[in-house]
């Protein structure tokens, strides 16, 4: 606030909404991890999105002010795993759980949500199992 940086003060602005949001539909007094982890998400997902439309439409401007927002909003977030990482976790618990067929993909991906939770998109996740158990 002191440095003057308006689009990290508007972004911190709307991540504090956004957490008060949540509060007040959930009916508690506190979040979670891995509700607070939810609205991170989630905010990087609308910025992503806002990006591409800006950019489609030509806005530049409007595209870096969102690529800000969203450097600030990532900054939150746990260190994503590296895709060896990420496969090493996946090899682990289909061999933990003795999975070999798609049957088994649930069973994998609950075993893996608690591990991977905020680090990882679920859908990367997603096909990198289907893709092992295939």
């Amino acid at each position: 606030m002191r440095a003057r940086d308006q689009v990290r003060l508007d972004c911190l602005r709307s991540m504090k909404s956004a957490f008060k949001y949540k509060l007040v539909e959930k009916k508690a007094e506190s979040l979670s991890e891995a509700d607070c982890l939810a609205i991170f998400q989630s905010l990087v997902k609308q910025r992503k999105e806002a990006i591409e439309q800006y950019e489609a439409a030509g806005k530049s401007e409007s595209a870096e002010k969102e690529r800000k927002e969203l450097e600030v909003i990532s900054s939150y977030l746990p260190k994503a795993l590296t895709d060896s990482e990420l496969a090493e976790l996946v090899q682990a618990s289909i061999k933990k759980l003795g999975a070999s067929t798609m049957k088994d993909m649930g069973a994998v991906m609950k075993d893996l949500g608690p591990q991977t939770l905020g680090r990882v998109d679920g859908k990367v996740l997603s096909d990198l199992v289907k893709k092992k158990l295939a």
